[in-house]
């Protein structure tokens, strides 16, 4: 800061182009081209409280509130290097320490040559007028806020916890469906409006705000003066002493009703359409069961009839073809002795009738093995992949469980369906040169697992009528069939459950599937 000596200091008093008189009652002031104050009247010094020695250069802004401080210095920088007029409210410090707004002014002056020589000004207490703006503005501000909360339905309140009176803003009654002046103004009055049934929520949640955080909020029925009641939405906060002891509590308070009505016509709106939901969808299960029964209904005629083509072929064909070899053997004897010549087309139609008769027993094996009623899975498996190998050229590496015993009979004739449909497609699509099969059980499953080396299947796989009457035989004995395919090849995996139940379906399912 810079100091002045006494003989400057007397210098500027008799400078009387420049100073103001001390007699003038306004706080005056003057600075020096930089800025610096070089002199205060009488009537600022008496304002301060403070000599003049201390006010001058910046001495005085030690005066001036905190928070105003650093507002004043720029203001004070930025005329003295434009060389303008300036005018700043800020607080100043009274001399019995209380702070008062002032308005200050000041002004450039300049010699007669032009010279700018600093600035000279004044200040006037408006602390009154400022007190006064502010109460408008503050009524301004709670009329604002009184239609803002009007506007919106929301009433506030106040509730003093040791004398437990309650006060209420204008529109709370309204709110609260009651006739205008009835509210009793205390806690009680306030709980006997509230619907019986919810007095230990409104309890339950005053105590939480009490004793926990301070937070209160609480949604209650409020019966209205005509008997019908309406939803309200409080939210409060407990105000603390001193001590940190609850000492009141305010908050707001709004109807909501409305909401209220429409969350339950909403919620009844969801619970229909659930209830539809729950009706389409077991509509939909009623539908799917009854497809499978046809399903399965449709798998065991197919078997049936693969049973009796199998027997016709075998029984009336077979028979037929045995009969005409018999027939034709004496034939080709006596033709032996008469007639030579016809003997190579007998021979040639006696060889056509036993390949034609092997191929009928073939396909009746396919169409049913007998092995598979007679022996067992074990044994008509074994015959049917000697026979695939044979025919196709596709190693096909067997694996039987040793222990597996014999099965129930849609068990077996399943199992042995999914192992005539892998190798078939293995054969047809993939290319593969050797395949494997392995067959294991315990306690409660038994496992068919087929792989192949071939070029594998697209993904996702979309399932033919081969894969798909394979994936219901398992599902109707409760079993699961999992496919993985790559460009390593194909794995077909299917798990029955040992204890299968019987397929038999209901009478009104039977006629169903008829």
């Amino acid at each position: 800061m810079q100091r002045y000596s006494k003989n400057d200091m007397e210098n500027a008093r008799r400078d009387d182009r420049v100073f103001t008189v001390d007699t003038v009652p306004a706080m005056a002031w003057a600075s020096d081209p930089d800025g610096l104050r070089i002199h205060f009247n009488r009537s600022w010094l008496a304002f301060t409280g403070r000599t003049l020695e201390q006010e001058l250069g910046e001495g005085w802004v030690d005066g001036i509130h905190p928070d105003d401080r650093q507002r004043c210095r720029d203001i004070c920088r930025s005329s003295v290097t434009s060389r303008q007029p300036f005018k700043m409210e800020y607080r100043l410090r009274r001399a019995d320490g209380q702070f008062r707004w002032v308005l200050s002014h000041g002004e450039p002056r300049f010699s007669d040559r032009g010279v700018f020589e600093g600035h000279v000004g004044s200040c006037l207490d408006i602390t009154e007028r400022k007190s006064a703006e502010m109460s408008s503005r503050l009524r301004d501000s709670e009329q604002g806020m009184r239609f803002c909360l009007e506007a919106a339905n929301i009433g506030t309140w106040d509730w003093d916890i040791e004398t437990g009176s309650v006060r209420w803003s204008e529109n709370m009654e309204k709110i609260h469906g009651q006739v205008p002046g009835s509210f009793g103004g205390n806690f009680e009055a306030f709980l006997k409006g509230i619907r019986s049934e919810d007095h230990q929520r409104v309890g339950d949640a005053v105590r939480q705000a009490l004793e926990g955080d301070g937070k209160y909020s609480v949604e209650y029925r409020q019966v209205n003066a005509d008997g019908s009641f309406g939803w309200m939405e409080a939210h409060g906060q407990v105000i603390y002493d001193s001590s940190n002891r609850p000492k009141s509590m305010m908050g707001v308070c709004r109807d909501i009703s409305e909401r209220k009505r429409s969350e339950e016509a909403l919620r009844d709106a969801h619970e229909q359409l659930e209830a539809r939901v729950r009706e389409r969808t077991s509509e939909l299960d009623h539908a799917q069961e009854r497809l499978r029964i046809l399903s399965a209904r449709l798998l065991q005629m197919q078997d049936d009839e693969r049973r009796r083509i199998a027997r016709e072929l075998h029984d009336t064909a077979g028979q037929i073809l045995v009969a005409l070899n018999l027939n034709l053997v004496p034939v080709e004897e006596e033709l032996r002795k008469t007639n030579s010549g016809l003997v190579g087309q007998i021979g040639e139609s006696l060889r056509l009738i036993e390949e034609l008769s092997r191929d009928l027993r073939t396909m009746s094996h396919l169409l049913h093995p007998p092995l598979l009623d007679e022996a067992g899975l074990q044994s008509a498996v074994r015959w049917y992949v000697e026979g695939f190998a044979e025919r196709s050229k596709i190693a096909v590496d067997l694996r039987l469980d040793p222990g597996l015993g014999r099965l129930p009979a849609e068990l077996e004739t399943a199992m042995f369906r999914t192992v005539q449909e892998c190798l078939t497609n293995i054969h047809r699509h993939s290319g593969s040169n050797s395949a494997s099969i392995a067959i294991t059980g315990d306690t409660y499953h038994v496992t068919i697992e087929i792989r192949d080396q071939g070029k594998g299947m697209s993904m996702p796989i979309r399932a033919g009528v081969g894969i798909q009457g394979m994936g219901e035989r398992v599902r109707q004995l409760g079993g699961h069939l999992e496919i993985e395919s790559g460009s390593g090849g194909t794995r077909v995996t299917a798990v029955f459950p040992t204890n299968v139940a019987s397929s038999e379906v209901s009478p009104e399912m039977s006629e169903i599937a008829s």
